[in-house]
């Protein structure tokens, strides 16, 4: 049976799967929508840690995961997790990776997203499916070791993220059945952007380009 999966904007996204209702970096989400057994946030940035949204599906029996730059904006009982680590919240396994940017600098000359910065890409497996949530990442050769896998998100704006010829030779490297155009919709890029993504992907990997829910 395939999960269910809702996508909201930029890299918003619930997954259900394994009798776990899953949100990762949980931003543009309505009202009424169901609450969250696990929370993981990427990274610090306000378009993937908001605080209300959060709070949104959040309840006191929510399990919380965040990144080291996170965890102290969240509040509330969080486990951090740097890349590397590993972590589980019942049948949901948890990895977490590198998530950095090679190529794209602010106008300091900085990196938009530094490896020093510790944040995350996601590596979720449950219910014998794997997805590979990527966060805000340029192509990097970690990637090697992240695939295959069911499901890969995948950044394809190419503002501070992956362009969407980027993000398609990602899928080369972690070798997705499905992959899902993210980061767009909502602060930078556009649908043109995951149209362009779905050109470049070979005809053996399903994309889907979703409608967004906010």
């Amino acid at each position: 049976m395939e999960p269910t999966i809702i996508w909201y904007t930029q890299s918003s996204l619930r997954i259900d799967a394994g009798g776990l209702r899953i949100y990762i970096d949980p931003y543009g989400v309505p009202d009424g929508e169901p609450a969250a057994d696990v929370i993981l946030i990427s990274h610090e940035h306000g378009d993937h840690l908001s605080p209300d949204d959060i709070n949104r599906v959040r309840t006191a029996d929510t399990v919380v995961f965040a990144s080291r730059l996170s965890a102290e904006k969240v509040g509330g009982n969080v486990q951090t997790l740097l890349p590397d680590q590993r972590a589980s919240a019942g049948p949901l396994q948890i990895r977490a990776v590198p998530a950095y940017t090679l190529t794209k600098f602010r106008a300091s000359g900085e990196p938009n997203h530094p490896r020093e910065n510790d944040h995350l890409g996601l590596i979720l497996t449950i219910d014998g499916l794997t997805f590979y949530a990527a966060g805000d990442t340029d192509v990097i050769p970690e990637m090697a070791t992240y695939g295959p896998v069911d499901y890969a998100f995948l950044p394809v704006s190419g503002r501070a993220v992956m362009t969407a010829e980027e993000a398609a030779e990602a899928v080369a490297i972690i070798q997705p059945s499905v992959a899902v155009p993210v980061h767009y919709g909502a602060m930078m890029g556009s649908i043109d952007d995951a149209n362009r993504f779905a050109e470049l992907v070979p005809d053996d990997v399903r994309v889907w380009i979703m409608t967004s829910s906010s």
